[in-house]
């Protein structure tokens, strides 16, 4: 066998709008409303430098019908620019983009010779990847027909087999294991994929990169190219791929995104003053911007542990001040402040507070009521565990660790409503 390299990439969305983001300024608005075209060309140009033998496209290559002219106009321009330095392409359509409900503008007469689209049908289509008269994979794929795509598509490929033959590549749009918080299109198993005769599978839909196994077959998700609002938080781009002569496969991400979001955690315990919390959060994002490498960084900070300027924070939140305090403390270039959110507890005396004799000592009461000592939590958690070991159902719908983890919520919330009880001292 000889050794190549391609880039998987999916998800690209192109001309995305960007959602869950506060009011921005008109340079910014520009940059968001590029960014998903941006990161694409970064693609193409990662593809040139590194010298790869071609790019897997696995789906959502557009946004939707609404976005759809500027989007293949420079997703066209891409693949030309590919073919023009003698660097092959496979794409596929998913849900965002299925062959029969979407509108193209973009035909297949448009697509230079070295471009391969994977047209919707009722079986996987093959395609070798030649180079120098020999064939050094073989790439098979499918389209989506419609949006809701509820075959096992993953079934269409070729059965796995024995003895000899060139590296095989799948290319599918589908949600391996039903994950959550993705539309459950082309369901199938890993099982599934892992009965194939395919030994890398180029997946796309899971907007957050995961290796589901790194050999025999390695099945991947690259993730999207560019993350569009905060639950895709942190690095995003397209995954190098480089097969060794023995079909041994080694995995590079490759951050191509223009724009990062992130959430930044920032401890104030000991910080007793607004002066230091900001001092805390300066260095918090100064070494954000830092990691993020010259990309523009959308951030959300968490104030967490207990202060004693936790009712001065609430108060200046109530009162619409506290993003505009921190905004301008923050003036970082690159950097962007999105919100502010108070999960601080105050410096509390449980055992004065339950001395008093009013509504403190009585929430704290109701609190060891409801939580009771550790065994009286194991009681509980024996007595609800019960009936749904019998179904089976335990290990999936009530793990001891988030009980646990309940535990810790109510006396959080315990210490809010007593730091929110204390005189104000005005």
């Amino acid at each position: 066998m000889e050794s190549f390299s391609f880039i998987h990439a999916a998800d690209l969305h192109l001309d995305t709008p960007f959602s869950g983001v506060g009011r921005v300024d008109p340079k910014l608005q520009k940059t968001l409303h590029d960014a998903s075209l941006t990161a694409f060309d970064n693609l193409i140009q990662a593809a040139v430098r590194h010298s790869v033998d071609f790019v897997l496209l696995a789906g959502d290559i557009y946004d939707g019908i609404e976005h759809g002219v500027r989007a293949q106009a420079r997703f066209l321009k891409g693949i030309r620019e590919l073919d023009r330095h003698n660097i092959k392409s496979f794409f596929i359509h998913g849900n965002h983009d299925p062959v029969e409900e979407g509108w193209s503008a973009l035909r297949t007469d448009d697509l230079p010779d070295s471009a391969i689209r994977f047209e919707q049908s009722n079986e996987v289509l093959a395609k070798p990847v030649v180079r120098n008269g020999r064939t050094i994979a073989v790439v098979h794929g499918i389209s989506f027909r419609l949006k809701a795509e509820g075959r096992n598509l993953s079934k269409l490929f070729p059965a796995r087999s024995g003895g000899d033959r060139p590296f095989h590549i799948g290319l599918l749009h589908c949600n391996v294991g039903r994950q959550d918080g993705h539309g459950d299109y082309a369901p199938c198993s890993l099982d599934d994929l892992c009965s194939r005769s395919i030994d890398y599978w180029a997946l796309g839909h899971i907007h957050k990169r995961t290796v589901l196994s790194s050999r025999d077959p390695v099945v991947l998700y690259p993730g999207n190219l560019q993350a569009r609002r905060f639950d895709e938080s942190g690095q995003k781009g397209a995954t190098l791929v480089r097969i060794d002569s023995s079909g041994a496969a080694t995995l590079e991400l490759l951050e191509l995104d223009v724009i990062r979001f992130a959430h930044l955690q920032v401890s104030v315990t000991g910080k007793d003053s607004l002066e230091q919390i900001l001092v805390a959060c300066e260095e918090r994002c100064t070494k954000a911007v830092r990691e993020a490498d010259g990309r523009m960084l959308i951030a959300r900070i968490t104030l967490e542990g207990t202060t004693a300027a936790h009712s001065d924070l609430l108060k200046t939140k109530a009162r619409g001040e506290l993003l505009s305090a921190f905004s301008d403390r923050l003036q970082l270039d690159g950097f962007y402040l999105d919100a502010v959110i108070v999960a601080t507890n105050p410096p509390v005396d449980r055992n004065k507070a339950a001395q008093s004799g009013g509504f403190e000592a009585a929430l704290l009461r109701l609190n060891d009521d409801l939580l009771g000592s550790d065994d009286e939590l194991e009681l509980l958690l024996q007595q609800v565990r019960s009936p749904l070991l019998k179904r089976g159902q335990f290990d999936e719908f009530l793990p001891e660790s988030e009980i646990l983890r309940a535990r810790g919520f109510v006396q959080q919330a315990e210490s809010q409503l007593l730091g929110m009880l204390e005189p104000d001292g005005d």
